[in-house]
């Protein structure tokens, strides 16, 4: 396949003196060499990770490299050099979109469906340029990423690699990813701590007569003030009946007195992405607005308290449940609202859905939000970005529990 044409160069040398990784090079190569620990675990000579910005995670994890809309995968076999290779290419030009950011020198940039009738390069073709330059066109190659990777490049692969066997493997990854180093939790505390604030600062600013998208500017202000690079996904903020609604984009609503709030936001620090929510009321709460937010509450401090490393999901999902129902608001709870892992991610290991069979280890994080939710009156949730310690759990984002 012939080489990617662009103006800038876009050598390792040229793109070296802009790179500035969030963790030491020894990092990204510990990672590699765990996900080739386990290669021959599953007879796999190589694994693919595809990622876009439907799901970044592989590629910030591997490559420090931040998928866009195209297709990117990070090609990492048994022996040999990690490759990358993306389309996601502004103008055209690699050196315009941030590929100096990667650490790996094999960088192979290919054009993008649609913008020309017979693109000479491709991401498949060069993933199955590299696969044959390392002998292992017939071998068994794990793919991770498959739940949003493009029909079209599946189907390229499997024509340019017609002797290879193609083995899902996001398993593989995910738990690679699932056990934090202390380097990518210390970055993690600051994504939580971040995402605190810009709660601290919403629940400061709501008042009636505010508006829900001045509460959402000012928590945005914070959020970037305070170090982050991004926000982890559209901010909810709402008040009033739509609070039971959960997730609603800020308006131009008022708050008034009496109104319930339901609040959640997360910031992204060096490529990792935390998850906080609160919930309040404007002005003193009636009797079954306290009720009910207490009930989240002792939901949450009930499962922080027996979150540990060897303790099942399951047995915390009981907790929480057997809280909801003893209050009486059984209807009110959200079987599949419980949580789930964080990371390079919004969604990961280790899975706190409802059908999980996850046992907690160190090192794990996770955004834990039992919940009760009651349509046209209100939610009621602490969620907070938990870290598994080596004998409990500790929420990390700082911002008080209790907001009512």
């Amino acid at each position: 396949m012939p080489a990617y044409r662009a103006k800038a160069p876009y050598g390792p040398e040229d793109r070296r003196r802009w790179t500035a990784l969030p963790f030491p090079r020894s990092e990204y190569e510990r990672r590699l060499a765990e996900v080739r620990d386990r290669l021959p675990r599953h007879r796999l000579a190589a694994l693919l990770a595809f990622a876009n910005n439907a799901d970044p995670g592989h590629a910030r994890y591997l490559a420090n490299f931040e998928a866009g809309p195209g297709e990117t995968f990070v090609v990492v076999p048994l022996a040999g050099a990690p490759m990358l290779t993306t389309n996601w290419l502004m103008h055209g030009e690699p050196m315009h979109t941030s590929i100096w950011t990667t650490w790996l020198d094999d960088v192979r940039p290919a054009e993008r469906a649609g913008f020309s009738s017979a693109p000479e390069t491709t991401v498949a073709g060069q993933v199955a340029e590299k696969l044959h330059e390392l002998g292992l066109q017939r071998e068994r190659i794990g793919l991770a990423g498959n739940a949003i990777l493009p029909h079209g490049v599946l189907a390229e692969l499997q024509e340019r690699l017609p002797d290879a066997v193609l083995v899902p493997a996001d398993t593989l990854l995910l738990e690679v990813r699932s056990r934090k180093s202390p380097l990518e939790i210390d970055v993690m505390r600051r994504a939580a701590r971040i995402s605190g604030r810009m709660h601290e600062a919403a629940i400061e600013t709501i008042a009636p007569g505010v508006s829900e998208r001045a509460v959402a500017a000012k928590a945005h202000g914070v959020a970037f003030a305070e170090g982050a690079d991004e926000l982890a996904f559209a901010s909810a903020v709402a008040g009033g009946p739509r609070a039971g609604l959960k997730h609603c984009a800020p308006t131009a609503r008022v708050f008034e007195t009496g109104d319930m709030v339901f609040l959640d936001m997360g910031a992204v620090r060096d490529g990792y992405c935390a998850d906080v929510s609160r919930c309040l009321v404007v002005g003193p709460p009636s009797a079954e607005q306290r009720r009910f937010l207490e009930t989240g509450l002792a939901m949450f401090e009930a499962v922080l308290a027996k979150a540990a490393p060897g303790v099942r999901v399951q047995a915390l999902i009981a907790v929480a449940r057997g809280i909801a129902e003893h209050a009486g608001f059984a209807d009110d709870y959200m079987p599949k609202g419980f949580g789930h892992g964080l990371g390079c991610s919004l969604f990961e290991q280790p899975s706190l859905r409802a059908i999980s069979e996850a046992v907690l280890e160190p090192g794990n994080v996770f955004a834990l939000e039992p919940m009760l939710v009651r349509s046209g009156f209100g939610t009621a949730v602490v969620e907070e970005t938990v870290l598994v310690t080596p004998h409990g759990a500790e929420a990390l984002s700082g911002c008080a529990l209790r907001t009512w």
